[in-house]
C-alpha cells in the first residue's frame, strides 16, 4: 500500500496496530460474500451443500488481496477527519 495518497497527501500509515480493527472488516465482508452466494448457490440454482462449501471456500481465498484493501479503506475512512 501507498504510505500517502497521490492527490490528497492523507498519511495511511497510522500508529502501530491501527490497523487491527480492519480484521473486523474483512471478516465482515468475507462472511457477507459467503452469505450472499450461499443463498444464490443454494435456494437459487439448488447446488448441493458441499458444491457451494467448495465455491465459498474458493471465492473467500480468491477475494483476500480484495478484501485486505477495502477492509483497510474502509477502517481508515472511519477515522478520517477533515481538515
Amino acid at each position: 500500500m501507498n504510505n500517502t495518497c497521490p492527490s490528497c497527501k492523507f498519511k495511511f500509515m497510522k500508529e502501530t496496530g491501527f490497523f487491527y480493527g480492519a480484521m473486523y472488516v474483512s471478516y465482515a465482508l468475507t462472511v457477507a460474500e459467503g452469505f450472499i452466494w450461499f443463498i444464490l448457490g443454494y435456494f437459487i440454482l439448488g447446488l448441493s451443500l458441499m458444491t457451494n462449501f467448495l465455491i465459498i471456500t474458493s471465492l473467500a481465498f480468491l477475494l483476500s488481496k480484495f478484501n485486505f484493501k477495502i477492509s483497510r479503506t474502509i477502517w481508515i475512512y472511519i477515522f478520517y477527519k477533515q481538515p
